[in-house]
């Protein structure tokens, strides 16, 4: 079947390969930042998972008034997360069109995924901001009963942590 043209495969290359785990990495930090300050825990006494590498612990411990009182803060400033969401979904596209571009634009790429990490770091900014203000709001006993609960929690869910995590 000599008529039959093979067609070249495409390359996984060390390059390619980065940039696509930079991007799922971005992605996650903003998913995780978010889905912290958001989600209730489903009870004080659950180990920290992956989704809590944000801001994940520190909302935990805080008491059920506190993540109400944090969550409203966030839903205050919920449209520049929606901006910033629908910015992260159009970069996204962008990045698809990109890589699959020939010849490949290198530079087009890395402008893309900066951009993504400048929105992501923008969204941990805003996470960490509202965190620092909600403690602020604290007086020194609410502070200092918060820093009990937070260290026997991690202390807990350091103890209870499986084998294999």
């Amino acid at each position: 079947m000599a008529s039959e043209i093979e067609k070249p495969k495409r390359k996984w290359t060390a390059g390619r390969i980065l940039l696509i785990l930079s991007l799922g990495l971005n992605l996650l930090i903003v998913g995780l930042v978010a889905g912290a300050i958001v989600n209730r825990p489903h009870g004080p006494d659950r180990p920290p998972k992956i989704a809590d590498l944000g801001f994940g612990p520190y909302v935990r411990s805080l008491s059920r008034e506190d993540q109400a009182a944090l969550a409203t803060a966030f839903k205050a400033e919920e449209g520049n997360f929606r901006e910033r969401r629908e910015t992260l979904r159009r970069q996204f596209e962008e990045l698809l069109t990109a890589l699959r571009a020939t010849p490949y634009d290198h530079d087009a790429v890395q402008a893309i995924i900066t951009s993504q990490q400048e929105e992501a770091l923008a969204s941990q900014r805003m996470g960490g901001r509202l965190f620092l203000d909600h403690l602020a709001g604290m007086s020194d006993a609410e502070r200092t009963a918060y820093a009990d609960k937070l260290e026997s929690d991690v202390k807990r869910w350091r103890r209870d942590k499986p084998d294999d995590d």
